[in-house]
């Protein structure tokens, strides 16, 4: 099984530790660590400490370009790359006391003819089983209508399609039909305009999507694990309390869980544990670093999966 994540809008993740944090004044970080990040390129880092082989693919501005593959390269990570005019963007992650600020910046503006390109490459590249992630949101240039249309060609030739992109809205969701989307809180209300307050709510809304051709439907809930559904099973999934060094990444490395168990073979139980193992492992290091195998294994045992 071949495994693409397209990433249109990486980014520098910039973590800096800061003590006593004040507005309006000058702060000092006692600490600053940087890595190559985005949705993508974070599910391709959690695919490849777990032994899973992956094709990252990146839209890199060529400002920040070849700093952004150094770092890669480090994380054994092998990319096709189509690089265009701009920078990289940062995401800066401001660790002071016991919470977490994020500030993002915006990248380089890219053509939709970039989408093209990257359809060929997916296209030479393709076997028979395939998937595709498509997250993160959309980079100035690229409408949420020709991102659709891209998807839905991707589709007809063959990948499941793994979407996790809050530009797009719940029709343009049953629209292009993925094979796995995992919205969470926040995105479910932004796509339904209703809260889920419990994982039963976050059920009815993944069946909600399931019903209209959604073949997997993940509803997370943070700390309390998540809900499933596909067409045939109900799922609630409770992950082990850990102490939390930091969110960054989390969901990212969910989906790669969940593709890690689809690769091998295992059942959805297991597939869906192994997918909460990967989140909950993932809050366990720092920034965007990987979860840890023993640290997966760990959690997988303490995870449970009940039916609804």
């Amino acid at each position: 099984m071949k495994i693409f994540t397209i990433t249109l809008n990486p980014a520098f993740d910039v973590h800096l530790g800061i003590e006593n944090f004040k507005l309006h004044t000058e702060n000092y970080a006692y600490s600053v660590t940087k890595h190559a990040g985005g949705k993508g390129v974070n599910i391709s880092r959690a695919l490849k400490s777990f032994g899973v082989e992956n094709m990252p693919i990146l839209v890199l501005g060529k400002s920040g370009g070849a700093e952004f593959l150094d770092y890669l390269k480090k994380d054994g990570l092998l990319c096709r790359t189509i690089m265009t005019e701009g920078r990289v963007r940062e995401n800066i992650t401001l660790h002071a006391g016991d919470g977490e600020t994020r500030i993002s910046t915006e990248g380089c503006e890219i053509s939709e003819t970039i989408l093209d390109e990257l359809f060929d490459i997916i296209k030479n590249e393709r076997d028979e089983n395939m998937i595709v992630t498509f997250t993160g949101r959309l980079p100035k240039g690229i409408s949420k209508e020709k991102a659709a249309e891209f998807l839905v060609k991707i589709k007809e030739i063959g990948a499941k399609i793994i979407v996790d992109c809050n530009s797009f809205s719940k029709d343009d969701l049953l629209m292009i039909k993925p094979f796995l989307i995992k919205p969470n809180e926040q995105e479910i209300a932004q796509l339904t305009g209703k809260k889920a307050e419990s994982a039963q709510d976050a059920l009815k809304f993944a069946e909600e999507f399931c019903e209209k051709g959604i073949e997997n439907v993940i509803v997370s809930l943070g700390e309390q694990g998540f809900s499933y559904c596909n067409r045939n099973h109900k799922l609630i999934i409770s992950v082990p309390k850990v102490e939390v060094v930091s969110t960054i990444g989390a969901g990212d490395s969910l989906i790669a869980g969940f593709i890690a168990g689809i690769t091998k073979g295992l059942r959805i139980e297991d597939t869906l544990k192994i997918a909460a193992a990967f989140g909950t492992a993932a809050c366990r290091t720092v920034g965007t670093n990987p979860p840890q195998r023993k640290e997966i294994d760990k959690i997988f045992e303490r995870v449970i999966c009940r039916k609804a």
